[in-house]
């Protein structure tokens, strides 16, 4: 018994027909035509997904008329959204809807979206909303050392900080203390607190309060007490990178284990820079504090770090300095004091 071919190819062809017809079409103004699905279109530019290529961007103005196999949103210069499947007419396009047809241009479609999804308009005011929400985020950090035997030596250095931050303004909480004990004497006893708030008042301008909380028993310093206020700019404002300069006025009031006590208004100068890589971040700042009273006697405060992820994503690794030099320091105590730390850090949102 022979059995016909021709029906089976029949059937071969119609489906690759079907195939073919289901797909949406693009007709470029130079007589290219381009197969595939359009995602969306907006700002002058149609995405599309292909077979050949994957997802491809096409200006608009290359254009010359394009068709869907589905209904899809269309926004036109008009104002005016339809939802209906596209079609090529002699003149451009027309929107076929289940309660009529609207005629078009290509130049007059500002946007293709799907079907229950946001429109570009509504997404932009959407993702321009959430930036302006504010996000707290926190993170933990403890580091120990200790030896015995030969020596007895031990350290501890732990800390908190909180930001509550928006695309707008930024609210830093930082606490911290570290003890150290070598052979029976301590070696570091300091206890540090600060908040740091600040808000742009234009793209990359700033202003800016703090204020901190600071005790040291190895320097004799019963209660540091730092308030300042200024303007910051931003040198370097970009995704991946952020440089800011500072420049204000303080108070600062300090009292010592001696008994004696000093205040003065002074300058607030600082840089603060952070770079961001795909895994890591580098951090730096330094700060000088000169006194109005007397501008040799002031105060360098530095810090640079570096943090990585380990193992799970809410863990990492940071590594850095912590620098102070005081210019007229209580007597028997050195100017510069420089920390090395390594710290493990649980962060959290």
């Amino acid at each position: 018994m022979k059995t016909s071919l021709l029906p089976i190819l029949g059937c071969v062809a119609s489906l690759l027909v079907a195939g073919v017809a289901r797909a949406d079409r693009i007709e470029l103004t130079n007589g290219s035509v381009i197969v595939g699905k359009i995602l969306a279109a907006e700002d002058g530019k149609f995405t599309v997904e292909t077979e050949f290529a994957g997802k491809i961007e096409i200006k608009q103005d290359m254009i010359q008329s394009f068709s869907t196999d589905a209904a899809v949103n269309v926004g036109l210069k008009s104002g005016s959204a339809v939802l209906g499947r596209v079609e090529p007419t002699a003149t451009g396009l027309a929107v076929v809807a289940t309660d009529g047809t609207t005629t078009a241009t290509p130049a007059g479609v500002i946007a293709v979206w799907a079907p229950g999804t946001d429109s570009p308009e509504v997404r932009k005011q959407k993702e321009a909303a959430d930036k302006l929400k504010r996000h707290w985020a926190f993170e933990a950090a403890a580091g120990i050392s200790g030896r015995t035997g030969v020596a007895e030596r031990f350290s501890s250095v732990i800390g908190f900080k909180a930001t509550l931050e928006s695309s707008q303004d930024k609210l830093l909480f930082v606490a911290n203390a570290e003890r150290a004990r070598d052979n029976g004497v301590e070696t570091a006893n300091r206890q540090f607190g600060s908040a740091d708030y600040s808000s742009f008042f234009s793209s990359k301008n700033v202003w800016y309060t703090r204020t901190s909380l600071e005790h040291d028993a190895i320097k004799q310093l019963d209660l540091r007490s730092m308030t300042a206020a200024g303007l910051g700019h931003k040198l370097i404002k970009r995704d991946h990178q952020d440089l800011e300069a500072r420049l204000g006025v303080n108070y600062v009031y300090e009292s010592y284990a001696n008994g004696s006590t000093y205040d003065s208004p002074g300058l607030d100068v600082a840089l603060i820079h952070t770079v961001t890589f795909k895994t890591s971040k580098l951090a730096s700042m330094v700060d000088y504090t000169p006194s109005f009273n007397d501008f040799a006697n002031y105060r360098v405060h530095l810090e640079s770090s570096y943090e990585m992820p380990i193992t799970a994503s809410l863990w990492k690794l940071k590594l850095g300095v912590n620098g102070d030099y005081t210019s007229v320091p209580q007597p028997g105590v050195e100017k510069f004091d420089l920390l090395y730390f390594t710290s493990l850090i649980l962060n959290w949102k």
